[in-house]
């Protein structure tokens, strides 16, 4: 199955997503909104159970934070092709993407080789979407890691939490 981990996007900025996207060409639906840490490609279940003890642990040391996005803006590059939040990875996220691909690396999983940018998908290229820019103050709560199974579909695909993990720094 193919997977991903990443964080969820909920409640309000879920809604400031939802509503940013309105008019976009193919807007991101509201369940399928997170910030990718990191994909995994396709996985056995056993390899994703291997995986479990040391996402949890992983979870449990890390404190949660909130992730300031700032901009709306065509992604990943100037003309597209999609519409995203995004930001300046804050030393929190930044730290949680370090040691999540160092946990990672210990089951085989190489990193990926493009930086690492922050954002959230709000929409796919459509006939209706004219990229614009925005500047805003879009926070995330980060206090859940989420292990996605991903497949694939039109006009989008779907994602199913396979586990949630909350973040709580340990004693």
């Amino acid at each position: 199955m193919r997977c991903f981990i990443g964080i969820p996007v909920t409640d309000a900025l879920a809604d400031q997503c939802v509503t940013l996207s309105h008019s976009m060409g193919r807007a991101t639906p509201m369940a399928n909104l997170h910030l990718t840490l990191a994909f995994l490609g396709e996985q056995s279940e056993a390899s994703l159970s291997q995986l479990h003890g040391p996402l949890t642990e992983l979870a449990g040391e890390s404190p949660p934070f909130q992730q300031l996005l700032n901009r709306c803006e065509p992604f990943p590059r100037e003309q597209g092709p999609f519409m995203a939040l995004t930001g300046a990875a804050c030393p929190a996220l930044k730290q949680l993407h370090h040691d999540l691909w160092l946990c990672l690396q210990g089951y085989g999983f190489s990193p990926e080789e493009r930086p690492f940018r922050p954002h959230i998908t709000l929409a796919k290229p459509g006939p209706t979407q004219t990229p614009f820019k925005a500047i805003g103050d879009w926070v995330l709560p980060v206090n859940t890691l989420v292990l996605y199974r991903s497949e694939l579909g039109e006009p989008f695909p779907s994602y199913e939490p396979l586990a949630q993990l909350p973040l709580m720094a340990g004693d």
